[in-house]
Formats: C-alpha cells, structure tokens, sequence
C-alpha cells in the first residue's frame, strides 16, 4: 500500500502544481500539503515508520480539506459528492496504511 500511496501523492502534486500555475483557484497552503505529503511518502517507502504513517493520515485529510476551501474560495460551484468521495478515499487509504 506504501506504493500505492506514493504514486497517489505524485499525482496529487502534480496536478495541485499545474492547478496553481494555471490559477485554477488552487491555494498555495494545498501546494505544500501535497508536497509535504510527497516527501513523507518517498520517505515512508525508505523508511517503514508508525510516525511517518501518522503524518501522512493528517496529510491526506488535510489535503481533502484544503481543496474543499480552494473551492469555495474560488466562487465556483461545489460538487459536493466529489469531495466526499475524495474524503472517503483518503480515509480508506488512510485504513489500509495502518494494516
């Protein structure tokens, strides 16, 4: 699952990264999110930590709610059904981390 994680997370920076050059309404507090979230993943396949795995939980969830206010910041329409799949997905990631 670390794997699986880690190449989620190049998605997610590489995808907030192109969003905020391109002034989708992604914030610069998500860019880091994903790009601490990044490296904690590059160094949780180093590195089979507890403490690593506990922060990358925090991250994901904090990922999910950072691009929910990006998107309500940025005024346009909320679909909600996809931030609460996304959210159900970082929890589900989050669970089979810890397994």
């Amino acid at each position: 699952m670390n794997y699986f994680v880690f190449a989620y997370s190049i998605v997610l920076i590489s995808s907030t990264y192109f969003g905020y050059k391109k002034d989708f309404g992604i914030s610069i507090m998500s860019l880091i999110i994903s790009a601490l979230l990044f490296i904690t993943s590059l160094l949780n396949l180093i590195y089979i930590n507890s403490f690593l795995r506990l922060v990358i939980s925090i991250l994901l969830v904090a990922i999910s709610i950072s691009f929910f206010n990006d998107r309500k910041q940025s005024g346009n329409k909320i679909n909600y059904s996809h931030h609460c799949v996304r959210f159900i997905l970082h929890l589900l990631l989050i669970y089979s981390l810890f397994l």
